[in-house]
């Protein structure tokens, strides 16, 4: 449904590039005019280490915001970057106050009714719950019974309820929802809560970093980690062809080799994630 901007000899003159931040020609063209004269309003997560978070002196960071900043090079457009909640983008992309949400999005059946989703890797969810406990999750129905601390709104959540109508259905989880990641592992720490659910990689990251976690052997239902954008709005086929540059050229590797995470889960092939191509589901 989909035809790439990059064809032909400009395709060939894409996968020769060095890897250099610069304007690919091709790119710039593609993209609407209202981006041309204003630039791209990025909505970027900010509690979602390593793939984007704030740090403690205010400055967005992680894999995610190097591949939008990367973008803003080769799309030759200027990207206003806005640190914000999670619960905030959606309805900030359906009201135009953003044009592009990197915020790791998985995809749902909902959300392709009014968002396109551009795949930057696979990303699997995991269980973390204290470094001292005697829990010990290495199946799905390892979690029934327990309470889960999660984020609400996420993709996280709506797998927990596909484990309550399956695997956990005569025992099921019990869901504690809270408006951050952060603060759904106090509740593990505070024990409000015996486990939290999230991202492999962004748990992975978190109990490196703090120690007092642990993260579970399982690894449930990997999916396209992705930037969310307006159902049928030619950025995201531009941002979908700006990230195969980056595979071509060698870019992308590097950005994940940065961040420790050029082991599993990285793309080979660009992929823009519609209603009418949905793929994961």
């Amino acid at each position: 449904m989909f035809k790439s901007i990059l064809a032909g000899c400009v395709l060939s003159a894409v996968l020769a590039m060095p890897a250099l931040a610069e304007v690919i020609p091709a790119l710039h063209d593609a993209l609407p005019q209202e981006y041309k004269e204003n630039g791209v309003k990025a909505a970027v997560f900010n509690d979602w280490a390593p793939d984007e978070f704030q740090d403690a002196d205010g400055q967005l960071k992680g894999w995610s915001v190097d591949i939008a900043k990367e973008m803003e090079e080769r799309l030759g457009v200027p990207f206003t970057f806005e640190g914000t909640s999670f619960d905030a983008i959606i309805p900030g992309l359906q009201s135009k106050r953003f044009d592009a949400g990197f915020s790791s999005f998985g995809t749902t059946a909902e959300r392709l009714k009014t968002l396109d989703f551009v795949s930057q890797r696979k990303i699997g969810t995991s269980f973390a719950y204290p470094a001292d406990s005697k829990l010990d999750i290495k199946t799905a129905a390892d979690a029934c019974g327990l309470t889960v601390a999660v984020l609400n709104g996420s993709w996280d959540l709506g797998l927990l309820e596909k484990l309550n109508d399956n695997e956990c259905k005569d025992n099921p989880v019990t869901m504690q929802t809270h408006g951050t990641q952060a603060q759904a592992e106090l509740a593990v720490r505070s024990q409000r809560a015996q486990a939290t659910v999230a991202g492999s990689v962004k748990l992975a990251y978190m109990a490196k970093q703090t120690g007092d976690l642990k993260v579970s052997e399982l690894v449930l239902s990997p999916v396209n980690s992705c930037i969310g954008v307006r159902k049928g709005d030619p950025l995201g086929q531009v941002m979908t062809d700006a990230i195969q540059s980056m595979i071509d050229d060698g870019t992308y590797e590097k950005i994940m080799a940065k961040w420790g995470l050029n082991d599993s889960g990285m793309l080979t092939k660009a992929l823009l994630i519609t209603e009418e191509n949905p793929a994961d589901l």
